[in-house]
């Protein structure tokens, strides 16, 4: 039996309203940090395309990753076949940033980290939860790590200037 991984369904304590609600939120607050780095000059590129792409690429990614491919993939292949698959296109998917990321080594490092990382782990997030939904908040989230302007330092730099 396959599942409809677009359903919003509850899933443990979060209700369809509440998971709608933080997905909302979500969407605001990184469209409000964007807002920030644009105003305060922090953004490498200021585009209209490339910050609406920024805005709504939790939603669009996860629907076409992990609802149409994962779960297309899951109607031939086994479980970790569809896993690996999946997460291999999405990390090929950010080489799309060739065109705004201009030091390569830390495109190649958000390649691979999507592809190895945070691809399976929101395939196995969807698969488990049977929606792809709770992977747009986490995804969301995951971006906004990219957004707040961090005080923190590493090595003299801020956590945006190392791994953005």
């Amino acid at each position: 039996m396959q599942t409809n991984y677009f359903q919003i369904k509850q899933i443990y304590f979060l209700l369809p309203e509440i998971q709608l609600v933080l997905i909302t939120l979500l969407f605001i607050l990184t469209a409000y940090f964007k807002y920030l780095q644009i105003k305060k000059g922090l953004a490498k590129d200021t585009s209209n395309s490339i910050n609406m792409q920024c805005i709504f690429a939790p939603i669009y990614e996860e629907i076409i990753f992990r609802g149409i491919i994962f779960g297309g993939l899951l109607y031939t292949f086994s479980f970790t076949k569809s896993l690996i698959i999946s997460s291999a296109l999405f990390g090929i998917w950010h080489f799309k940033n060739i065109f705004t990321q201009k030091n390569k080594r830390k495109l190649l490092f958000q390649i691979l980290t999507t592809g190895i990382f945070y691809g399976p782990i929101f395939a196995l997030i969807t698969y488990h939860t049977g929606s792809i939904w709770v992977s747009v908040m986490i995804h969301y989230l995951n971006n906004l790590f990219f957004f707040i302007p961090f005080k923190l330092k590493v090595k003299g730099k801020t956590i945006n200037e190392l791994y953005v």
